[in-house]
């Protein structure tokens, strides 16, 4: 079964088995009833959401079975994970960051303009994060740039976006 990171588990709060959460995702993994796993010493252990509140930027949760303090201390720093089988069905011109990271870029000319590393979140849009002849370069994840996603990004390239200098 594949397995997709969405949270990363912080410290504990209270004595109730709170666990301070950073949640990784766009999506609102962490719901009532969800299943989800954190992965502890190497395994995937199943775990349902049992209450779920926004703390600042961060969430409060709670798992099923899991009440007490004395039961979640041992998932301090923990990463917490989706399972394949388990995420949303997109739209077809959605993507899940995992099937873009790896996707080489190629510009309107057919010339290859790096791999993409990583995305990136920033309030104006997500941008992908590329490594192109030993540099990096943030290219915006938008329909004025990106003009179709297959197995690889074709982007309309404009002046000076890749400095090759």
């Amino acid at each position: 079964m594949d397995y997709f990171r969405c949270g990363k588990i912080l410290t504990t709060h209270g004595i109730k088995g709170d666990l301070k959460v950073l949640s990784l995702s766009d999506f609102d993994r962490f719901q009532k009833g969800k299943r989800l796993y954190i992965k502890h010493q190497g395994k995937m252990e199943e775990v349902i959401v049992n209450k779920v509140s926004p703390f600042g930027k961060y969430l409060l949760v709670n798992f099923e079975n899991l009440l007490d303090i004395n039961l979640v201390l041992k998932y301090h720093s923990d990463d917490i994970y989706v399972a394949g089988c388990d995420r949303e069905e997109l739209e077809e011109d959605e993507f899940y960051y995992d099937e873009l990271i790896g996707k080489e870029l190629i510009n309107q000319n057919g010339k290859s303009r790096g791999i993409v590393k990583e995305i990136r979140e920033l309030p104006q849009c997500d941008y992908l994060y590329v490594l192109y002849n030993g540099k990096y370069y943030f290219i915006p994840f938008n329909e004025e740039f990106i003009t179709d996603v297959t197995d690889k990004i074709y982007i309309e390239e404009i002046e000076g976006l890749f400095n090759e200098n």
